[in-house]
């Protein structure tokens, strides 16, 4: 069950869902986090630990390590334009919004290879 989704505002290819809740998290002492990169398609599970009791550290930067490692694993320096990623729709507010000309391209080719992959 997903409890929150959002994506990185410096990594906006990057989105995150929250399995755990705070009392989850709490019990057993882990939040489980997915990270889904749009550029490559790929899903992770990010297990990061946590206090069971008293006061969680705020990490100096306000981002856990394990967040942070995940995040640079996915840097993607040549992602190229968003219409290209594997998963362009996955956060399509994230870069300005959808040229729907571009959208439309996409779909067309998408639409070319799928049948040339019937066809074959």
């Amino acid at each position: 069950m997903i409890h929150r989704e959002t994506y990185e505002t410096d990594a906006p290819w990057v989105t995150w869902q929250w399995l755990s809740t705070d009392r989850e998290t709490r019990v057993t002492g882990r939040m489980r986090l997915r990270l889904i990169c749009c550029v490559c398609g790929q899903r992770e599970i990010v297990k990061v630990k946590i206090r069971r009791f008293g006061k969680v550290p705020e990490p100096p930067d306000g981002v856990h390590p394990a967040r942070k490692a995940a995040k640079i694993r996915h840097a993607h320096p040549d992602r190229g334009h968003p219409m290209s990623w594997a998963l362009p729709l996955r956060n399509p507010f994230a870069n300005g919004g959808i040229d729907l000309d571009q959208f439309a391209m996409r779909l067309e080719a998408d639409l070319n290879e799928d049948t040339n992959d019937a066809e074959r």
